[in-house]
C-alpha cells in the first residue's frame, strides 16, 4: 500500500515537471518568434514597457477617482484660440525697426513665424539665428530693416489643432528706386508696315509704384500709364520710344526700343540757301527717313558727287548727311541735289550754295503799343550794306517798300526790323532780301501776317460801334419823350389859367354888389 502511494507520489511529479517543460519550450517558441518579427527586447525596453504599464495603470487609477485623464500642460493650443491682430502694411528706411504684431486670445500659443516661405521663428526658437530678429513676450516680432532683403511678406501662424492654421500676414515695403523689368511691343516685331497698328509695354519694379512716361526721340508725350498704342502707323511714327519709371526715390530709370515704319523717303532741308565766300567752307545738309534704310546721293548738275578729300567730304550719321565742300571757289555756287532711294521709291531737295545773302526766318510780333513789328532774319559772311521790306494788303499786287537800318551782326546773322504804326486790321503778306558787296539776295519766300490792332486808320471797334448806335437810338427815343413831357406841362398851365377866370370873375361882381350897399 504504502508502495503504491509512492508511486502516484512520483508519477504526480513527473506529470508536473513535464507539464512545465512543455510550457517552457511554448514560451521559448513564441519568444523566439517575437524577436524574429519585431526584435529582441533589451533592458531599456522593458523599462519603457514598464513605465507605459505604469502609465496605463495610472490612468485606470484616475479612471477609477472620477478623473478625465492628464491634466493639459500650460501653454499648448487648442482649437479655441483665435488671431486678434489684422494683416498690415509698413513703409520703412533701411536701419529702421518696425513691430510686426500677432496678439492672440490665449496667453501663450504656440506661434510660427515666417519670412516669405522661409520659417524663421518656431515659438521661441530662432531658427535662422538672425540678429535683426527678436520676439517679444507678447508674440511681436521685431525686424530691424538692414538691407533691401528684409522686405517682404512676414506671417504669423498658430500651431492649432485644426485642418488650417490661423494666421496674420504683414507686409513690409521700402522705398525702393525704379527698375524697368520689361519693354516690348506687341505685336512681336519691331518694324510695320504704314497703317499697321500697335501697342507698346512698359513693365517696371520699385516701390512706392513708379509712374511710367513715355517720349518719342526728344519729345514728351502726353502718354502716360504703362502702355501706349499706335493705331494707323504713319512715317512720322517711327522713331526711338523710350519708357521713363520715376517714383520720386532715386533716379528715374528708362529704356527705349526702335520702332519702324515701311515707307518711301523723306528728305528734310533746314537751310534751302546756304550762304559762304571765297576761300571759306560749305556745309549742306540733309536728314532722310525711310524703311528700308534709303541710300543717299549727292547731285551737281545731275552727276553724282564723289568724295574727294580734303575738297569733298560725305559723311552719314543715322538720318543726317553732309556734304562738305573745303575752301569754296567760284565754280563751287550753284545748286546741289539731295536724292534719297529706297524700295519704296525716291525723293529729292535741292540745295543752293550762294554768296549773296542767305533769307533765313520770317517772325511777327507785337510792341507794347501793339505796334507791328516784322522782323526777318539773314545770313551773310560778308557784310550787308543794305535790307529792303515790302508788305501789302493780300491780295493786292503793289507793294508798300520798306528800307530799315543795318545793325551790326550776331556771328554773321542780321536782323531787319522794322515796326509798322497805325495798320490797318486785315491779312497783309511781306518779303523781304539784303545786299552785299556780290550784290542784293533773291527775294523770300512770301509770307502772310495779321493785323488786328487799333489806329488811326482802323475801322470803329465792334463794340464802340454798337455803343454808338445804342447812344444814337436813345437820344433818337429821347427827343419825343421830352417833347410830350414839354406839352404836357403846357397843358397842365392853360388848363390851371382857364380854372381861374370864373374865380376873378365872381371877385369882381362881389366887389361891384358891396360898392353899390
Amino acid at each position: 500500500m504504502k508502495l503504491v502511494v509512492i508511486l502516484c507520489i512520483l508519477l504526480g511529479g513527473l506529470g508536473v515537471l513535464y507539464a512545465a517543460a512543455v510550457d517552457k519550450d511554448v514560451v521559448d517558441k513564441k519568444t523566439k518568434f517575437d524577436e524574429n518579427v519585431y526584435g529582441a527586447i533589451d533592458e531599456e525596453d522593458e523599462d519603457l514597457q514598464k513605465d507605459q504599464n505604469d502609465y496605463y495603470s495610472e490612468i485606470e487609477k484616475d479612471d477609477e477617482d472620477g478623473h478625465e485623464g492628464p491634466e493639459e500642460a500650460e501653454g499648448s493650443n487648442d482649437v479655441n484660440v483665435k488671431l486678434i491682430s489684422k494683416g498690415q502694411e509698413f513703409m520703412q528706411d533701411i536701419d529702421t525697426v518696425v513691430d510686426l504684431p500677432c496678439q492672440t486670445s490665449s496667453k501663450n500659443p504656440v506661434r510660427l513665424w515666417y519670412k516669405d516661405s522661409i520659417l524663421i521663428y518656431h515659438d521661441q526658437i530662432n531658427l535662422e539665428n538672425k540678429q535683426n530678429y527678436k520676439l517679444l513676450d507678447n508674440g511681436t516680432l521685431q525686424v530691424t530693416i538692414t538691407s533691401a532683403k528684409d522686405f517682404g511678406n512676414y506671417s504669423c501662424k498658430l500651431a492649432v489643432l485644426t485642418k488650417t492654421q490661423p494666421q496674420v500676414v504683414h507686409q513690409v515695403f521700402g522705398k525702393i528706386s525704379p527698375n524697368i523689368t520689361h519693354l516690348f511691343v506687341d505685336p512681336n516685331k519691331k518694324v510695320f508696315d504704314s497703317g499697321a497698328s500697335f501697342t507698346l509695354t512698359c513693365q517696371a519694379s520699385g516701390y512706392p509704384k513708379p509712374k511710367i512716361q513715355w517720349h518719342k526721340d526728344n519729345e514728351k508725350l502726353g502718354t502716360e500709364g504703362e502702355s501706349l498704342t499706335i493705331t494707323n502707323a504713319k512715317p512720322s511714327h517711327a522713331g526711338n520710344y523710350r519708357c521713363f519709371a520715376d517714383n520720386k526715390v532715386g533716379k528715374p530709370d528708362h529704356k527705349y526700343i526702335k520702332i519702324s515704319i515701311i515707307h518711301a523717303p523723306i528728305v528734310l532741308v533746314d537751310k534751302y540757301l546756304i550762304n559762304t565766300d571765297h576761300g571759306e567752307d560749305a556745309e549742306l545738309i540733309c536728314e532722310v527717313k525711310g524703311y528700308p534704310t534709303p541710300v543717299v546721293l549727292w547731285q551737281r548738275n545731275e552727276q553724282n558727287i564723289v568724295s574727294r578729300e580734303p575738297k569733298i567730304v560725305l559723311k552719314r550719321t543715322d538720318e543726317r548727311n553732309t556734304l562738305t565742300i573745303r575752301n569754296v571757289t567760284e565754280e563751287d555756287f550753284g545748286k546741289y541735289a539731295c536724292v534719297a532711294i529706297n524700295s519704296n521709291g525716291k525723293e529729292t531737295r535741292t540745295l543752293n550754295l550762294v554768296k549773296t545773302p542767305a533769307m533765313r526766318k520770317f517772325q511777327k510780333s507785337h510792341s507794347p503799343q501793339k505796334d507791328i513789328i516784322l522782323q526777318w532774319r539773314v545770313e551773310s559772311k560778308q557784310l550787308i550794306s543794305a535790307h529792303e521790306l515790302q508788305y501789302r494788303v493780300k491780295g493786292e499786287s503793289d507793294w508798300n517798300t520798306l528800307v530799315p537800318e543795318v545793325e551790326p551782326s550776331d556771328n554773321d546773322v542780321y536782323l531787319i526790323k522794322y515796326t509798322l504804326k497805325s495798320l490797318e486790321p486785315g491779312i497783309y503778306e511781306t518779303r523781304a532780301r539784303s545786299k552785299n558787296h556780290h550784290g542784293w539776295s533773291n527775294y523770300s519766300d512770301i509770307i502772310p501776317f495779321e493785323s488786328a490792332n487799333s489806329g488811326s486808320h482802323k475801322a470803329k471797334h465792334p463794340k464802340k460801334e454798337l455803343k454808338d448806335v445804342k447812344a444814337q437810338e436813345s437820344a433818337s427815343l429821347d427827343t419825343p419823350a421830352q417833347q410830350r413831357t414839354g406839352e404836357a406841362v403846357g397843358e397842365s398851365k392853360t388848363s390851371s389859367s382857364t380854372s381861374l377866370i370864373p374865380s376873378l370873375s365872381l371877385l369882381v361882381l362881389l366887389m361891384i354888389i358891396h360898392m353899390r350897399q
